[in-house]
């Protein structure tokens, strides 16, 4: 038991507070309360330890959290006897009651007295200070607004607390109540400090596991720049000051958090080091369980474009699949980088959320979790950056988020989701350059190369968003060499300088256009801004390579350096950290000694794009011709196994054109087709499986000789690599005919009259050299095809093959929208935003099969899935 000395330092706190409990609670209803905390009045008041607080057997040899800073400390068992009656008076339900004893367990955090760590998880004094910490965030039940203010006290106080630690599910709870007064207090200066209370957290959340710390020191944000997109113009001078001074005050609090000879008064700074994050968070079930619709929805596209970020999960997830968090995916060894994976994904997985147009309080949250998702990403620091758990979740959860915002009506979604992308760019493309391939077009192209009708808003945030893109001199060549030099990208750099160039050119002449005029003389000005920009920051980069000075401005050069610094990290082959699609630096590579090589590397590469588009698009007007212009050009070798390998692996070609080159009689075309086939390994695969993956680059041609020839080699395959599966090749033969007659009937709507298992069972009696297949084997076989249509999709070419081909757009994203986002006119059934998103994510689904994720995402696929 502690000496007397510290009885009365503790006394000071809790006996006030118990005091007034027991003044405040009813005989009749609160007698047993009463007697507790009378109980622990007459012990802490007591000059000698005669009369212990805890019975020898119940726990009293092993330490507890409450401290008194010097050599004598408190058990477990007394120290639960200390907080039982705090614990118990806030539970009551009753302001008078709870009031004191919050207020109470606030001072004893603030003043060190409570150490520990609060988890569920942990052992017996981790447990009594997580119930601790749930009594507490109870509390916002009452909803009384003196009470919510006293709680965001409380818990950030208990979150900024160096002595007390708040781990896992409990800081989800903390985060989540004050999100809750956010949405749900209806006095102004409350949501406002809720709001700063949950960005203060997150700084000190992401800046402890950047540093690795508890004891870090973190300054207190600047809460005038917490207003900011949204509720800037409402915000009232007065209101800032107030919950400036509340913030300050609870982190000046505690020695060695708050440094005022350090502290920056910065929020939004791009020093990697944290110094403003993010909140986030719904209901429990939506924080910490992974079934949200939302998340469902865009499933299969998470899986297929974001392969790296789930690996080692097994297939695809059918539609209405719920998809539940695996503990192992949060079980990270190092509590306080667990404690910000917990609050990135809550956060992300709250801006997903589509409320009701007619809820504006849940759009307020969504809204803030946006703001904040922004504040996290533009001050990452490098383990944000460059870990592989951290990008991973970006590439699980954050690129969800902007899939489902991207599509959004309300301008301030866009312009979050815009500040996001430019984040993603300007940070972390080292490790997301599949995703930023995506994302730039459907986000910020879209809405570029819309010049007659634009969304005049959108259009302007846009071309704000690339002015501050285009000083940076180094994202812009990472750019061109990570998309326009790269044969399996977008040409993106093309598709924006061209974009605005149209933009400050006007709207044609005799073009019917929604703009005043007014309107398209700001869109000029902002897309000349861009351009100026643009040729600015190439000409910083060819100085730069040439060792001159800098003629513009120095602080282009600091950005440059501070980008090279923490923006992106060298890779080679366009492979980084983060797994296939990293980025690739300029500067990076060994073969370049010298500007002049840089310069002249770069001009190669892009070449050698060029040319290539040109040969794939000879080959999608004339197949022969393109396959004998690549190998003359030395894009292709003239062998059948190379050329295989190319219709098989590129992108860009029109899948209906390759499979009527693979079915031509000719004999390179013939030995080209026994390459394209023997390539594949079929060995262990059921029938339909090896079916679908071999129909899956390229359609089937119209001529019943080409589809002979092409299935009567897919049959003599399948049986090589299952030699035990059939009596002969030709069985493998007629069975593919019937699969594909059977996946017609199933599938096909006109179809009135479907064929039925036993139908199925006697169209293929004695196939197998005058034999049955086994019944249970084709039974088998009917089901999963009549579950699992073999779809044979049109080739992304479409309408663009009524037009001429031009060869530097073939692989240039330029029907993006026709892909992601369908243009206006050609599909006028969709008038909602669910609509598009589920278009979009079709889209997606589509491409899901391409091994390079989505970089190679371009105008012509023609894909059979399963």
């Amino acid at each position: 038991m502690a000496s007397t000395e510290v009885d009365s330092r503790l006394a000071r706190v809790v006996i006030p507070a118990l005091d007034k409990v027991i003044k405040n609670a009813s005989w009749r209803k609160h007698s047993k309360l009463a007697h507790e905390c009378k109980s622990v009045i007459e012990r802490l008041r007591s000059p000698d330890n005669s009369s212990p607080l805890a019975d020898s057997d119940s726990g009293s040899s092993l330490p507890g959290p409450l401290h008194d800073g010097g050599a004598a400390e408190y058990s477990l068992a007394e120290s639960e006897i200390i907080l039982s009656p705090l614990i118990n008076a806030s539970s009551t339900a009753v302001l008078k009651i709870v009031d004191p004893a919050v207020d109470c367990i606030q001072k004893l955090i603030a003043h060190g007295y409570v150490r520990g760590e609060a988890d569920p998880t942990g052992g017996p004094e981790a447990l009594l200070l997580s119930k601790l910490i749930e009594t507490i965030c109870k509390c916002h039940e009452l909803d009384d607004e003196g009470l919510e203010l006293l709680l965001l006290k409380t818990l950030l106080t208990a979150v900024t607390s160096i002595s007390l630690r708040i781990h896992g599910d409990s800081l989800l709870q903390i985060v989540r109540t004050c999100y809750g007064i956010y949405l749900g207090s209806r006095n102004v200066v409350n949501q406002a400090t809720a709001k700063a209370s949950l960005v203060q957290m997150s700084v000190i959340v992401f800046r402890r596991m950047e540093a690795d710390s508890s004891t870090v020191p973190i300054q207190p944000i600047v809460v005038a720049e917490l207003m900011e997109p949204m509720d800037k113009s409402e915000s009232d001078p007065s209101t800032t000051q107030s919950v400036q001074g509340f913030i300050t005050k609870i982190m000046q609090d505690f020695d060695g958090v708050f440094n005022s000879a350090n502290a920056k008064g910065t929020f939004g700074g791009h020093d990697g080091a944290f110094e403003s994050s993010l909140p986030g968070t719904a209901n429990p079930t939506d924080l910490l369980d992974s079934t949200d619709k939302d998340m469902l929805d865009a499933k299969y596209w998470e899986i297929s474009m974001y392969k790296s970020a789930l690996e080692g999960r097994k297939g695809e997830l059918a539609d209405g699949e719920v998809e539940k968090d695996d503990d192992s995916e949060v079980q990270i060894g190092n509590k306080l980088r667990r404690d910000a994976f917990l609050v990135f994904r809550a956060l992300c997985k709250l801006s997903m959320k589509t409320p009701p147009k007619e809820d504006p309080e849940l759009m307020r949250g969504k809204i803030v979790a946006l703001e904040l998702l922004k504040i996290l990403l533009e001050n990452a620091g490098a383990v944000f950056r460059t870990s592989d758990r951290f990008l991973g979740a970006i590439k699980q959860y954050l690129c969800l988020s902007l899939l489902k915002n991207s599509a959004s009506n309300l301008m301030i979604i866009f312009q979050l989701s815009c500040s996001i992308l430019l984040s993603l760019v300007s940070r972390f493309r080292a490790g997301l350059k599949a995703e930023i391939g995506v994302f730039f077009p459907m986000i910020v192209l879209r809405v570029l190369e819309n010049v007659a009708q634009p969304d005049f808003q959108q259009k302007m945030i846009v071309l704000r968003f690339l002015d501050k893109l285009c000083i940076d001199s180094q994202i812009l060549v990472d750019i061109f060499i990570n998309y326009d030099c790269d044969v399996n990208s977008s040409n993106i750099f093309e598709r924006m300088v061209n974009g605005l160039l149209k933009t400050a050119q006007g709207v044609p002449p005799g073009t019917v256009t929604t703009l005043l005029p007014p309107q398209e003389a700001a869109m000029k000005l902002e897309a000349m801004k861009c351009l100026v920009a643009v040729l600015r920051s190439m000409g910083v980069w060819v100085n730069k390579q040439l060792r001159l000075p800098d003629p513009y401005s120095a602080k282009l050069l600091e950005i440059d350096d501070r980008n090279l610094e923490e923006g992106s990290h060298p890779v080679e082959n366009g492979k980084g950290d983060g797994g296939h699609g990293g980025f690739e630096r300029s500067e990076s590579q060994s073969e370049l000694s010298s500007g002049t090589s840089d310069a002249l590397a770069i001009e190669q590469r892009r070449a050698y794009k060029l040319e290539l588009q040109e040969g794939i698009s000879i080959f999608n007007q004339k197949p022969k011709k393109g396959i004998e212009f690549l190998i003359k050009a030395n894009k292709v070798g003239d062998s059948p196994e190379e050329i295989a390998a190319f219709l098989k692996d590129a992108s860009g070609l029109n899948k209906t054109l390759v499979g009527d080159y693979l079915g031509e009689r000719e004999d390179l075309s013939l030995k080209v087709m026994h390459a394209y086939v023997d390539s594949f390994e079929f060995q262990g695969m059921e029938f339909d499986e090896a079916i679908r993956a071999f129909l899956r680059g390229f359609r089937l041609p119209g001529e019943a000789q080409k589809i002979d020839r092409i299935m009567e080699k897919f049959a003599e395959r399948y049986c090589k690599c299952n030699p035990k599966a059939f009596s002969s090749a030709d069985t493998a033969y007629v069975l593919a005919y019937s699969v594909i007659l059977l996946n017609t009937d199933a599938h096909n709507p006109t179809v009135k009259s479907k064929m039925t298992a036993d139908g199925f069972i006697r169209n293929n009696r004695g196939i197998d050299d005058g034999k049955d297949l086994p019944e249970e084997y084709l039974r088998a076989l009917y089901e999963r095809i009549s579950r699992n249509e073999i779809k044979m999709k049109d080739d992304g070419l479409g309408p663009q093959q009524k037009q001429p081909t031009n060869s530097s757009r073939l692989l240039g994203l330029d029907t993006i929208l026709n892909i992601v986002v369908p243009r206006r006119g050609d599909d006028m059934y969709m008038e909602t935003s669910d609509d598009l998103i589920r278009h979009m994510q079709e889209r997606f689904k589509e491409k899901a099969r391409k091994s390079d994720l989505l970089c190679s995402l371009g105008c012509g696929y023609t894909q059979i899935y399963g």
